[in-house]
């Protein structure tokens, strides 16, 4: 089974209020540098743990041996190595909304680091709508539409579209996969006033993957309706549920080279991925984006490597997150959310 996955690229956004000076350049002592982001996997736990050496160490490094104690509401979980040189380490858990997780890393030569977060509650209640909206003589542009409720459960949220085409060849399936953000797109007719609208977003990733993810104190009333425009449009005369939930169908396809593979079956389907964002997620995740997109270009307003971290003693960051994916969108799912 082939799988090709692409990304797209929906925004850029600097929120720089929670961004927090760090300078491992200056620092005369080697550090211990910790990633991890419990909750992002369904039944384990990824951990990275690496030495981080400043400019200012002398050529004498000590070796690194990590000795790492991991707990779970109190109950200490076993850690397994993956790949010492790249730091890799994995315990096997499944996480549990409200789970108090907290690490310890002890290794000769560094002071010893510690870092703690909770697992955060699911994505609040929302509703689902779907509308088409005018764009041009005869045309429209599908947009969907979101509003949630109870939303001062967790410090951030965000959101994703999952489009899944799968092709039909003789030989063996072709899933053609793409997780995006879509684009804003303006509530009000008025097209000079684009967005943000009713909130503000900024446009993060996770393990290469961007999603679009919110502050709670952006979310300024008790229900908040937001909206995400994905790469479809549509003619008068057709449904409004066309080019965005499940098609069935046949298409001509060509290889590499454009040679003619045949008429080939597929069908087209689509999700959303929801994730609730402790505070420590949201913080790094925000300065990490802020550090790579601008870096070297505001340089003469803040230093290039201001970023966040939760780590003691140490550097990155140890941030739980919660992760729900809907069904897959149908005209049932949609009368079922409202």
């Amino acid at each position: 089974m082939k799988k090709h996955i692409y990304t797209l690229v929906a925004m850029l956004g600097v929120l720089t209020s929670c961004i927090t000076p760090f300078d491992p350049q200056y620092d005369e002592n080697p550090i211990i540098y910790i990633e991890s982001f419990p909750g992002a996997s369904p039944d384990y736990i990824d951990i990275k743990i690496m030495p981080a050496y400043s400019k200012s160490n002398t050529p004498t490094m000590p070796a690194f041996k990590p000795d790492i104690t991991f707990k779970v509401n109190g109950k200490e979980i076993p850690v397994e190595c993956i790949d010492t040189k790249e730091g890799c380490y994995r315990a096997h858990y499944r996480s549990q909304s409200g789970d108090k997780m907290n690490i310890t890393v002890v290794s000769d030569g560094f002071e010893s680091v510690c870092a703690e977060t909770t697992i955060p509650n699911p994505f609040p209640k929302r509703r689902i709508d779907y509308r088409r909206v005018e764009s041009g003589v005869d045309s429209y542009d599908n947009v969907l539409y979101v509003t949630i409720s109870d939303i001062d459960a967790a410090y951030g949220y965000g959101l994703q579209v999952y489009n899944e085409t799968i092709y039909e060849y003789p030989s063996e399936p072709e899933i053609w996969i793409n997780k995006y953000a879509g684009n804003l797109y303006p509530i009000k007719d008025d097209f000079d006033d684009m967005v943000p609208v009713s909130l503000e977003a900024v446009d993060i990733s996770l393990y290469g993957e961007r999603m679009w993810a919110w502050e709670t104190k952006s979310l300024k009333e008790v229900e908040t309706t937001f909206s995400i425009q994905p790469r479809t449009h549509g003619y008068i005369d057709l449904s409004t549920y066309d080019s965005f939930f499940v098609q069935e169908g046949k298409r001509m396809m060509y290889d590499e080279q454009g040679n003619e593979l045949g008429v080939i079956p597929y069908i087209d389907r689509n999700k959303l991925i929801l994730y609730t964002m402790s505070e420590e997620f949201y913080k790094y995740r925000v300065a990490y984006e802020f550090q790579a997109d601008y870096d070297g270009f505001v340089g003469f307003v803040a230093p290039s490597n201001y970023c966040y971290s939760n780590v003691d003693n140490g550097f990155g960051a140890f941030a739980g997150i919660c992760i729900v994916e809907t069904d897959w969108i149908t005209k049932e799912f949609i009368e079922n959310n409202r």
